[in-house]
């Protein structure tokens, strides 16, 4: 893997996989829906919050302003089983592999499973990139692969079909994070093939 020839560690390719998979998904939900664009001097103000906390501070580790060491902790430990030397199976299945599992999975239950306009089975059936039939089953599918090229006419067809915001909102999120999650997986695949091919050498 390049990113391990270039130094990196399995816990810094882990994080940066994760916080391009997040800027995957919502770009694709931006992209597709048509969010406005903060100002170029919002976005340097935002870069500098960056740069003084890093992302961990401002991704909710921050509680009532108060930051949370127990979560710290945590995730050094996390780090310490991650750039082990000894090799063990064990090791490599979440949530200890991946110090992120437990949340993903609640992103996955909450998009995919939650109370929605959408049944859950429709939701999922997107989310894997089995299309629906129809103008649904078109939309998913470039908001999957070319979100960008998403229009109005795009969403007037769906209303046109009976979807109203609420399933057409429910319907981008799906296939976002199912485009995102596949992206994250291959990154994780990769790692937990590398990690036991060292152990075979």
């Amino acid at each position: 893997m390049a990113a391990r020839d270039a130094g990196l560690s399995d816990r810094e390719i882990l994080d940066a996989t994760y916080i391009c998979a997040g800027f995957n998904i919502i770009t694709r939900i931006a992209d597709a829906l048509g969010f406005k664009i903060p100002s170029q001097e919002r976005f340097s103000r935002a870069a500098k919050l960056l740069v003084i906390f890093g992302y961990r501070r401002l991704s909710g580790y921050w509680t009532g302003g108060v930051y949370n060491r127990r979560v710290d902790l945590m995730l050094m430990g996390t780090s310490v089983v991650l750039n082990q030397t000894t090799f063990d199976p064990q090791a490599l299945d979440p949530p200890t592999f991946d110090p992120y599992d437990r949340k993903l999975a609640r992103l996955r239950n909450a998009v995919l499973s939650g109370p929605g306009s959408l049944s859950p089975a429709l939701r999922q059936a997107i989310s894997a990139g089995r299309e629906p039939a129809g103008a649904l089953g078109a939309y998913v599918k470039k908001v999957a692969e070319h979100a960008y090229l998403v229009s109005d006419e795009d969403i007037a067809e769906l209303h046109q079909s009976d979807y109203t915001d609420d399933q057409i909102f429910e319907a981008t999120v799906s296939a976002a994070l199912g485009a995102g999650l596949f992206r994250l997986e291959c990154v994780l695949r990769a790692l937990r093939s590398k990690a036991t091919k060292d152990h075979v050498r």
